[in-house]
């Protein structure tokens, strides 16, 4: 199982947090924090492996 956690900052200028998880069977982990905010993803609709930029793409459709 892979982990990942890497930083980012979002077009409004704040520091994100991100992490990643493979989980069982192709399923994966996300999490992002921004200014407080944890917000955690786990979906069978989620399949690994992701990218970093896929990531973060799901965290910006939903503008976290």
């Amino acid at each position: 199982m892979r982990y990942e956690s890497w930083t980012a900052i979002s077009p409004d200028g704040k520091i994100v947090r991100f992490e990643y998880k493979e989980l069982s069977d192709g399923i994966a982990g996300i999490s992002a924090t921004k200014g407080g905010r944890f917000v955690m993803i786990l979906q069978r609709s989620i399949r690994a492996p992701l990218t970093r930029k896929e990531v973060e793409a799901v965290f910006e459709r939903d503008e976290f």
